[in-house]
């Protein structure tokens, strides 16, 4: 029997590199790789290697469009932003399936700051937002808060790329003019915004055509690395905790419908987290692809996030009556190990041991 050919981009990220655990525990499918990197490609866990240009080099179209039709995957899976932007952009010139919100809601949702002002319009609960066009535009910016304590950063990029809390305007300055100096990004790149203090959640859900198909939420307890981060905190947890919780569900089931209606499909994974109020507020929606921490959703619960996703993309059933299914598991996580993921038992187990 013929394995299903599934090409996995930025392969060897290490978002990439859960979805391709996952998938290898699996014996039906052959994992194809690209990476614009060859040494990080060499260390992906796939079956072919490929490198290829950036999503913003003008060779990237040319390049991948040759390898697909040479190769012939059923499917590809981005996992980093550049490339879902891209590659929603070409979806139609492309020779495999891609499992993908419209366009429209891929690009809304990569820049923040239009993501934000449709936000405001379609009555999405956010924290207050300004966007620093001149850096003179701090202080009048810090103005408008009554709060000790904001929130200054980076309208595109993930992994909370230039994001750090700022007390005051020179604060906000010297950060913006770090960023702009030392790493070439231009000051109109910032927005400044309050500051939400409150529990932080990973909420990721699969749609086909309209319908929600399964959405898991996690708890952010502490992050990875926190200690060297000026922010002390990132979207990547070094410990998470699944969570089922209908309010939390019901506000993410809404945000994606106002955002995306009966055309609701494939990934939208949503970060949250709580204001002064106790109220949940979207902080962004890395649209199109999975969460770093896909495989605590994996291994919560019945049914796995990446079976359903790759059941859904080449149009099978997964045959899911719940689409809140929950298991309560943890995710520990450190550099250079590989993550774990225990239920409240086995952690029991193991410290009794």
């Amino acid at each position: 029997m013929s394995k299903t050919k599934v090409v996995i981009t930025g392969a060897g990220g290490g978002g990439a590199n859960n979805i391709i655990t996952t998938i290898k525990e699996r014996e039906d499918y052959f994992l194809i790789g690209f990476d614009i990197s060859e040494y990080k490609v060499v260390r992906a866990n796939v079956d072919r290697r490929f490198v290829v240009p950036p999503a913003s080099s003008p060779e990237y179209e040319t390049k991948i469009s040759r390898i697909i039709s040479e190769q012939k995957p059923e499917l590809i899976i981005p996992t980093n932003d550049p490339e879902v932007e891209k590659l929603s952009e070409i979806r139609d010139r492309l020779e495999t399936r891609l499992f993908f919100p419209d366009h429209e809601s891929v690009t809304l949702c990569l820049d923040k700051w239009k993501f934000y002002n449709f936000a405001m319009e379609k009555g999405i609960r956010m924290a207050e937002t300004y966007h620093v066009e001149r850096l003179d535009d701090v202080d009048e910016i810090f103005s408008n808060f009554d709060s000790d304590m904001l929130w200054c950063r980076a309208i595109k990029g993930a992994g909370s790329k230039g994001a750090t809390k700022v007390k005051d305007a020179e604060q906000a300055k010297w950060w913006i003019k770090y960023w702009n100096e030392m790493r070439g990004m231009q000051i109109s790149d910032f927005t400044i915004s309050e500051f939400l203090p409150g529990r932080d959640f990973a909420c990721q859900s699969t749609w086909n055509n309209g319908k929600l198909v399964l959405m898991k939420a996690a708890e952010r307890l502490s992050y990875i690395e926190a200690a060297s981060r000026p922010s002390n905190m990132s979207s990547s947890p070094e410990l998470a905790k699944t969570v089922s919780d209908k309010s939390l569900f019901d506000f993410c089931i809404d945000v994606i419908q106002k955002l995306s209606g009966d055309k609701a499909h494939g990934n939208y994974d949503i970060d949250i987290k709580m204001n002064d109020q106790n109220q949940y507020c979207v902080t962004e929606i890395n649209i199109g692809r999975f969460f770093m921490i896909t495989n605590l959703f994996n291994l919560s619960g019945k049914h796995s996030m990446i079976d359903t996703y790759l059941k859904l993309a080449r149009g099978i059933d997964p045959n899911i009556e719940n689409p809140f299914d929950f298991s309560e598991m943890y995710l520990i996580r450190s550099l250079d190990t590989l993550p774990t993921v225990l239920s409240p038992d086995e952690i029991s187990r193991r410290l009794k041991d």
